[in-house]
């Protein structure tokens, strides 16, 4: 198996197997080549291959999520699949849901996981969270993981990931440390309301957005039954701020 120069250079910063970085060099030719919209505003597999792939490989280095890596995880807004894609070809162990609200990036999604050999154990799930998540829905209290990175801001985060997680899950957000130290207050007020604690920032040396952390919150209560409220409510009209 042949891969670019660009994958085989992040594989060997991420201990990736041959396998693994060929799964990688196919997803980031579809995303690059994809004719149906730019999903990114990235343009060059150099910049998708950087930016998109070795940001979401470094968390890695979260060992809440380590320690989770045989369970079922979620990706909240993912988009074009980051970080979901990344970490679930990382880590063979994990039962992923990609969720998104487009239809557009969904059909990208659906092609994307059968190309890097994802079938049987990543799902696509064309939902918004707020349905998703909803009491009875098959998404409530469901996820050891919820994952996100450049979703919304972390105080929405906490609010849309709680009723997603099971008791002892984590919300691990990718975040720049500047960002974090605008946010995190907000966010901090809010997780109890949810059923969350405040936990860890992690740094993420490994990312090349040089200040990148990942913030992670522990489910440690039920979902109010309150929550999920409506759709938008949680970035309209956060519970603190």
């Amino acid at each position: 198996m042949t891969v670019s120069h660009e994958i085989a250079d992040l594989a060997r910063r991420f201990a990736l197997s041959q396998s693994q970085a060929a799964a990688l060099d196919d997803y980031v030719e579809l995303l690059a080549g994809w004719s149906r919209g730019n999903l990114t505003g990235l343009r060059g597999r150099d910049d998708i291959v950087e930016t998109l792939l070795a940001d979401s490989l470094a968390l890695l280095d979260v060992s809440a999520l380590r320690e989770r890596d045989r369970a079922a995880w979620l990706d909240l807004g993912t988009g074009a699949g980051i970080p979901g894609i990344p970490l679930a070809v990382a880590l063979p162990g994990v039962r992923l849901t990609l969720m998104e609200a487009s239809t557009r990036k969904c059909a990208f999604l659906e092609e994307a996981v059968v190309l890097a050999g994802l079938a049987g154990r990543v799902d696509v799930a064309h939902a918004r969270s707020e349905s998703f998540a909803a009491a009875g829905r098959p998404g409530r209290e469901s996820f050891a993981v919820v994952v996100a990175r450049a979703v919304a801001p972390l105080v929405s985060l906490v609010e849309l990931a709680a009723p997603l997680l099971a008791e002892g899950g984590v919300l691990a957000a990718s975040k720049t440390g500047k960002a974090l130290a605008l946010e995190a207050g907000a966010a901090r007020a809010a997780a109890p309301l949810c059923g969350l604690e405040p936990g860890s920032v992690v740094p993420l040396p490994l990312s090349p957005l040089g200040d990148a952390v990942c913030a992670v919150f522990t489910k440690i209560a039920a979902t109010p039954e309150r929550l999920p409220r409506r759709e938008g409510l949680a970035t309209r009209r956060p519970l603190a701020g």
